[in-house]
C-alpha cells in the first residue's frame, strides 16, 4: 500500500514537473475528422499535392493554433490564424512537394495550439513515382567521353587517426553505348577504398562509394588525382584531397 501510494505521488510530481518546463500536452478534444491522409501513388512529374485536413474543437474553450510543424522541407502548411471557438472547426491545408522524392512517403505534421501548450499529430502518406531527371541537374561535371558525376573533388575532413569518412559519388553514363570506367589514381594510393571498376549500361546511373582511414598522422595536406579511363580513354581527374587535423598543424 506505502509503495503504491508513493509511486502514486512519484508519478504525479514527474507530470507536474513536465508540465512546469513547458512540454506540450496532447490535446484530445482538438479532433482532426481524419489523422493520416495518404495521397496514395503520386507522380514526381506532375508536381505539388495539396490535402486540407480539419480540426473540430470538442472542448469548452477557445483554441488558436499558433504553428504547424512538417519536419520536412518537402512540405509546407498553412493553417487558421483566428482563434477555434467550442464546435467550430480549423483547417491545416499541407503541401507536398515530391520534387527527387521516390518510394513510400511517411511524415508526421503536429500542430501546436494555445502558445505551444498542447499538440495534435497528423500524417501524411504517399507512394512517390520519380521522373528521370536531365543529366547535368544531379550529375553536373563532365569528365569527358559521355562521363558525368556529381563531384569535382572529395576534400575528405579532418580525421582523427582511426576514423572513416565516406563519399557517395555518382556516375552518369549519357551516351548510347556501354561504358567501362577504370580508376587510375596518380600517384597510387591503396589506403583510398572504391571500385577498381564500373560498367554503365546506356544511359545508367550508378552511385559507388569512395572511403578513406585515416590510419596516422599527415604532416601536411594531400592531394592525389583518381583518373577515369573510359572504355580505354583517360577522362579528366577527380581531384582527392586530404585535410590535416588543425592541432596537429599548430604543433608543428
Amino acid at each position: 500500500m506505502i509503495k503504491s501510494l508513493l509511486f502514486l505521488i512519484l508519478s504525479l510530481f514527474t507530470t507536474l514537473t513536465v508540465q512546469a518546463q513547458g512540454e506540450p500536452q496532447f490535446l484530445e478534444t482538438f479532433k482532426p475528422v481524419e489523422r493520416t491522409h495518404d495521397f496514395g501513388t503520386i507522380y514526381e512529374k506532375d508536381g505539388k499535392v495539396v490535402h486540407v485536413f480539419r480540426l473540430r474543437n470538442n472542448g469548452k474553450s477557445p483554441v488558436a493554433i499558433s504553428a504547424v510543424n512538417t519536419w520536412c522541407g518537402c512540405m509546407v502548411a498553412n493553417y487558421t490564424k483566428r482563434a477555434v471557438r467550442p464546435g467550430e472547426t480549423a483547417q491545416v491545408t499541407v503541401s507536398l512537394d515530391p520534387d527527387h522524392k521516390q518510394g513510400n512517403f511517411v511524415k508526421q505534421v503536429v500542430v501546436l495550439v494555445n502558445d505551444g501548450s498542447a499538440y495534435v499529430r497528423l500524417w501524411v502518406k504517399a507512394n512517390i513515382v520519380p521522373m528521370v531527371h536531365p543529366v547535368r541537374e544531379d550529375h553536373p561535371f563532365d569528365y569527358g567521353y559521355g562521363l558525368f558525376m556529381n563531384q569535382q573533388m572529395l576534400p575528405f575532413p579532418e580525421l582523427t587517426v582511426g576514423q572513416t569518412h565516406t563519399f557517395e559519388l555518382k556516375l552518369a553514363n549519357d551516351t548510347d553505348k556501354p561504358m567501362t570506367i577504370q580508376f587510375k589514381r596518380v600517384p597510387n594510393n591503396t589506403v583510398l577504398k572504391m571500385p577498381s571498376m564500373v560498367v554503365l549500361q546506356p544511359h545508367e546511373r550508378k552511385s559507388i562509394h569512395v572511403s578513406y582511414l585515416y590510419f596516422r598522422r599527415h604532416h601536411a595536406t594531400r592531394r592525389i588525382h583518381v583518373i577515369p579511363v573510359v572504355n580505354g580513354k583517360e577522362a579528366k581527374p577527380l581531384v582527392v584531397k586530404w585535410n590535416v587535423a588543425q592541432k596537429f598543424r599548430l604543433l608543428n
